[in-house]
């Protein structure tokens, strides 16, 4: 089995890329309930994207005209590369970081930015860390910012244990759209990765770093967006 950056890389993504492409983790039904805030928020936006892999996503979500600047991270450079392609549409002022999600936050100007995206990432982080982050985004965005999280969730009551157990017998027995080896490297990911909090804990975080408003976008299942206002 090759070692080599760029062909993992390139594997892992085209897995992702399969479970987006058969709508696995409900991207359709997500994006739908983003773009509508979105539409109701037109002004050029300053945007930051934690974890914005080849920022794709973007393209289906903002027209060029709503974004007036945006700052993206991700732990693959290899995404970034792609993603600096896929954003020359937009014709603003981009900068792409190869670098963690609180390291970035951390290092952003304060009252800067008018979003704070994150889409599947903060899950990979302890409850701690999570604290970090709603503080940090607080920290960097406007009056009347807000954050769009799209994420994993636990169910209310569910534990880790339990949420693992559910979430790979899924992926083992309904996605049928990948490759066993392709499933199995998704439950490997899954066990080793995922640290996923019930919606009310991520709300308690959120009011603790000073967001007032907290509402849900979109419920499919383990798979949830949320709107956080400042």
């Amino acid at each position: 089995m090759s070692t080599d950056p760029i062909t993992i890389f390139r594997k892992t993504w085209a897995t992702y890329q399969k479970v987006i492409s058969n709508n696995l983790m409900f991207h359709r039904e997500i994006s739908a309930a983003v773009s509508k805030l979105f539409k109701t928020n037109q002004a050029p936006l300053h945007l930051i994207d934690l974890g914005c892999g080849d920022a794709s996503h973007i393209l289906k979500l903002l027209k060029p005209g709503q974004l007036g600047e945006y700052c993206g991270c991700d732990l693959s450079q290899y995404a970034l590369d792609e993603a600096r392609k896929n954003l020359e549409p937009f014709g603003v002022a981009v900068n792409l970081c190869c670098n963690d999600m609180l390291s970035l936050l951390q290092q952003a100007p304060g009252k800067h930015y008018d979003v704070v995206y994150s889409s599947y990432a903060l899950h990979h982080l302890q409850t701690e860390a999570k604290q970090s982050f709603f503080t940090e985004c607080r920290r960097v965005l406007r009056d009347n910012g807000f954050v769009i999280l799209i994420d994993i969730m636990r169910d209310e009551g569910q534990t880790r244990p339990d949420y693992l157990y559910n979430y790979n017998k899924t992926v083992r027995n309904q996605w049928n759209a990948l490759t066993p080896d392709e499933r199995n490297q998704v439950q490997e990911h899954i066990r080793s990765c995922d640290f996923p909090e019930p919606a009310s804990v991520l709300e308690k975080l959120a009011r603790n770093a000073g967001f007032s408003k907290c509402r849900r976008l979109e419920k499919q299942t383990w798979h949830e967006a949320w709107c956080f206002e400042a």
